[in-house]
């Protein structure tokens, strides 16, 4: 288990790199996945609860949600209209609610982890003359210092640079309104970005790709 998770650690700080050079928009990734064997339907209309410090991270997700199951033949109805999540909310009263809505099903998504990661990129030396960008190694030419002050206008020195990560863990449970069980849960792993918006968005195209696949959705 741990080997599994070092590798989805490091295949994250990969996405990161690759997203800082090739501009990918992903910054979500599962490190893990499951579904009720028992449960053989699909859900239609979802309770989507978000549960989240912030009311206002908790309505763009339960709104972005809700219109991403529209575009897949699904209903999303979001909670935070007619359900405060407290320390004071119980089972009894999320039921009412969910009963309230007609919904087959309720997703509920928190964060459970943070921290930070580093991702460093090498410095490397230009030098047309050596084939071009590479990383950085003594040239033949450093053998003497009058072939090294020859050259020294040729080659372009970039630093070693050393890039900070706020990564968080959320994990999303999807449960049957009929009975309460489990049908559906994950594990996600997501890169904190400035703009809220792309963030959510993200997690929830990841989210609702893993359900359809599992023939949720």
């Amino acid at each position: 288990m741990e080997a599994i998770m070092m590798i989805n650690r490091i295949a994250l700080l990969v996405l990161i790199a690759t997203g800082m050079v090739l501009g990918a928009c992903s910054s979500t990734m599962i490190t893990g996945s499951w579904k009720n064997p028992d449960f053989t339907g699909r859900v239609e209309k979802i309770y989507v609860v978000g549960i989240a410090k912030q009311e206002t991270t908790r309505r763009i997700f339960e709104d972005g949600f809700s219109k991403q199951l529209a575009t897949l033949g699904a209903t999303g109805i979001p909670s935070y209209g007619d359900l405060k999540i407290n320390d004071e909310t119980d089972q009894d009263v999320i039921a009412a609610r969910i009963e309230a809505k007609g919904a087959d099903s309720v997703l509920m998504a928190r964060a459970i982890n943070s921290r930070t990661e580093q991702v460093v990129n090498p410095g490397y030396v230009s030098a047309p003359a050596y084939g071009g960008r590479g990383y950085y190694y003594p040239d033949p030419y450093y053998r003497h210092y009058g072939g090294y002050y020859a050259r020294s206008y040729d080659v372009v020195y970039q630093p070693a640079t050393v890039s900070e990560y706020q990564i968080v863990t959320i994990e999303a449970n999807l449960y049957s309104a009929a009975s309460g069980e489990l049908i559906w849960s994950a594990q996600l792993e997501t890169v904190v970005e400035a703009n809220l918006d792309a963030l959510i968005n993200d997690f929830i195209a990841v989210v609702t790709k893993d359900l359809k696949d599992k023939g949720l959705l």
